[in-house]
């Protein structure tokens, strides 16, 4: 777990997170957890994130020669995320339940007022509600430390998706980009670089 710390960038993010022990059989069946009652809408907005993002070089090449079909294309766009924004509003309504987590594309920690034995299976859905992304993912415990009367837990993911692999580290990347802009614009003009 160590050597996976070191491989993947950490942010502290705030997520509505949820999860639930499975059993080991859960994992092997499936990719993706099934122990959580979803909306039809709740992976809407991965499913378009992932799109956006195959599609992205395409319209790099069609802006080339043909500009203004690329804009036509970007509004285009931007509407479906508009109609996805809207069919999973509800979504983002939990965000009062939302927690500060560390998470990389490897996995997460959090404080937890339950302890968990290591090695337990996991089944996690994750929400985020800035963007209204909800994914399901299996994960393991890698480790549960007490702190003060909650326990911090670490999760290391198991059989994730390249698709939501892509999408975390998208959402890591634009995460670590605002960080940086809000450390740019805290800057006093007279400060020294």
């Amino acid at each position: 777990m160590e050597q996976d710390r070191r491989q993947f960038y950490r942010i502290d993010h705030p997520v509505v997170l949820d999860y639930q022990v499975v059993e080991e059989t859960d994992v092997a069946c499936s990719s993706q957890p099934y122990q959580f009652n979803v909306s039809p809408y709740f992976l809407l907005q991965s499913q378009l994130a992932e799109l956006d993002s195959e599609c992205q070089h395409l319209i790099f090449r069609i802006a080339e020669s043909t500009p203004h079909m690329a804009a036509y294309l970007q509004h285009l766009n931007k509407k479906i995320d508009l109609i996805g924004r809207t069919l999973t509003g509800d979504l983002t309504t939990e965000s009062s339940h939302a927690q500060i987590i560390n998470l990389s594309e490897g996995g997460l920690s959090f404080f937890s007022a339950t302890p968990l034995d290591t090695c337990t299976p996991l089944a996690v859905k994750l929400i985020f509600p800035e963007s209204g992304i909800g994914l399901l993912l299996y994960a393991r415990v890698q480790r549960c430390d007490p702190f003060g009367s909650e326990f911090e837990l670490a999760l290391s993911f198991l059989k994730m998706p390249e698709s939501c692999r892509t999408l975390l580290a998208r959402l890591i990347i634009e995460a670590q980009a605002k960080e940086r802009q809000a450390g740019c614009s805290e800057r006093s003009p007279y400060d020294h670089p």
